[in-house]
């Protein structure tokens, strides 16, 4: 058995920025990561990236796990990676304070036509301790129920996955062993 490491990044592939995207990466009970970004404009691939941890070789019995979440711009709808359409996902994500969300999407309200400056450094922060809220949720126990499998491989230490959000808000894990779609689903945030 041999302990490898990956990095991640999220490309968005939409027409329109996504904030507060959350990723949690369990490879079975043995490591679980996690990583924020704050926002994330349209065709962009973020420049930073979180590092995830498995195992390969002879007597590895454990699989990759994925959680991707993120908010439209006004932070009025939250949308999830959702393979099977677990409660269990939906649960964890209504617990994320309704005045978090609020006050990152006031941060947010003034860069709708720009997504640069100071005032957008601002607003990445805010969106990304909404996005570490979230990430907080669905770490709290080892469950995987909801979770989309996406097995990386010997070939993928060391190498870039991209977590690809496309216009149809489907999802595509893109690694040098394999490609992996699922699908994703969406819930109103109620804010204070």
């Amino acid at each position: 058995m041999t302990k490898r490491t990956a990095n991640v990044s999220v490309r968005n592939n939409t027409d329109n920025a996504i904030v507060a995207i959350s990723i949690v990466h369990k490879y079975s009970d043995d490591y679980t990561n996690e990583g924020q970004w704050g926002i994330i404009a349209p065709g962009e691939l973020a420049e930073d990236t979180m590092e995830v941890e498995y195992n390969t070789g002879a007597f590895t019995t454990g699989r990759d796990w994925w959680v991707v979440t993120w908010f439209n711009p006004e932070m009025t709808t939250q949308y999830f990676s959702d393979p099977e359409n677990f409660r269990n996902i939906i649960d964890a994500l209504e617990k994320v304070a309704p005045s978090a969300v609020g006050a990152a999407a006031g941060a947010i309200a003034g860069l709708a036509s720009s997504w640069t400056g100071p005032g957008a450094i601002a607003a990445r922060q805010a969106a990304k301790r909404v996005a570490k809220m979230a990430t907080e949720q669905l770490t709290n126990d080892e469950s995987t129920d909801g979770f989309k499998q996406h097995i990386l491989r010997s070939e993928d230490e060391d190498e870039l996955t991209e977590i690809v959000i496309n216009e149809d808000l489907t999802i595509t894990f893109k690694s040098n062993s394999g490609d992996s779609e699922t699908v994703s689903s969406s819930r109103e945030v109620e804010q204070e």
